[in-house]
């Protein structure tokens, strides 16, 4: 029994001083004490310093603001979408399209086929036969009747005929130019059946709603093409907080679920209209950056905020101000010797919060000194 007894005397002896040497490594290089000014001090040494990624800063100056959320979409102007249609139907003869496709301004889409293409280039190149004749004899009765040669009866009759054929000729060439034929280089030996039709903006297609042999009537849309040179913000801001918004004011946005983070833009116009039943009113962004353009695509949703009422204030990043027992601290470097930090806990009051900094209020206590901002929270216990 007594050989038990020894045994276990020393196993909890062993125990004991296992417990004491493990709390003395957790807390080499670590040392709290206050110091003459009743300040709490710690030390750590560079090798912490480093192991631990800490990281030293100063009070900054940093703009707060006050945040209206909205929601919107991205979008183009109007003048950079185009929804393709005739003025003259026609059957679809060659169409080689893709959604996404890009085209130039200009290119050829589609081509349609009609004889009643044929019958405006007989009337016109016919038009303009006459009027040679007809300008010619209009010519000659206006000079006759100068001289009293001619009757005034017959002046008007050659002066009415050429005007009446003239108009008719330059009527048809505005709609041979609306097939795109170009009305002042048809002949009689170039005579076509078949119209093209071009591409009224460059961009990507967005829409092809026709297919080879299909009848395509005057108006009905064709193909889609978006221009997205110029993508802005179209949000919806409500009512209560209209009058807080202003040209030029920053705007943060993100598509919801997308890795990409914030984009910033500004507000270039405020909506002068509320609409129902959402009571919201729509305001105008442009981008900061345009090069971001390739991310979006019009339409896509967003989230956004406008930053107004921007004030400047001391600040340090969020994490160098710890709340513990519903104060907040941060750490102050006393010095660094002998391969040895040492900080000086202070409590200070924070304000707003924004983009990651807090408002220091009694900023002027900590003056120009360096402040830890990265690692505090494991120092401060």
């Amino acid at each position: 029994m007594k050989s038990i007894k020894l045994f276990s005397t020393v196993l909890i002896t062993l125990a004991m001083l296992n417990s004491c040497s493990t709390v003395e490594k957790e807390n080499a290089g670590r040392i709290d004490a206050p110091d003459v000014s009743g300040e709490k001090i710690i030390t750590i040494t560079a090798e912490q310093f480093m192991a631990s990624g800490m990281k030293l800063g100063k009070v900054t100056s940093q703009l707060f603001s006050e945040r209206i959320q909205s929601t919107g979409i991205l979008d183009v102007p109007p003048q950079y979408k185009a929804a393709v249609s005739v003025y003259y139907g026609g059957t679809v003869r060659d169409v080689e399209l893709l959604v996404g496709q890009t085209v130039k301004k200009g290119a050829t889409l589609f081509m349609l086929e009609n004889p009643d293409y044929v019958q405006m280039q007989q009337d016109y190149l016919t038009a303009k036969s006459s009027l040679t004749y007809l300008e010619a004899e209009y010519d000659r009765q206006k000079k006759l009747l100068g001289e009293n040669i001619s009757s005034r009866k017959k002046y008007l009759k050659a002066e009415a005929d050429y005007l009446t054929v003239l108009s008719n000729y330059k009527a048809l060439g505005k709609k041979l130019l609306l097939l795109n034929i170009e009305a002042d280089k048809l002949t009689h030996d170039n005579i076509v059946t078949v119209s093209e039709v071009k591409a009224p903006i460059g961009g990507y297609i967005t829409e092809v709603s026709i297919t080879k042999g299909q009848y395509l009537s005057p108006n009905k849309v064709a193909v889609g093409i978006v221009n997205t040179d110029h993508m802005h913000l179209e949000l919806n801001v409500f009512e209560r907080d209209i009058t807080k918004i202003k040209k030029e004011q920053p705007i943060r946005f993100r598509m919801p679920d997308n890795s990409l983070g914030y984009f910033e833009g500004k507000v270039f116009l405020v909506g002068q209209a509320v609409y129902s039943p959402d009571r919201a009113i729509n305001v105008h962004g442009h981008l900061i950056d345009e090069a971001h353009e390739k991310y979006f695509i019009p339409g896509m949703y967003i989230e956004a905020e406008i930053l107004v009422n921007e004030v400047r204030h001391p600040a340090l990043p969020s994490d160098a101000a710890v709340n513990q027992e519903e104060a907040h601290y941060v750490l102050v470097k006393q010095k660094y010797e002998n391969n040895t930090y040492s900080f000086t806990q202070r409590q200070v009051t924070i304000g707003k919060s924004n983009d990651g900094y807090t408002e220091i209020l009694n900023a002027d206590a900590l003056g120009d000194n360096e402040i830890l901002i990265k690692g505090v929270f494991d120092l401060i216990q």
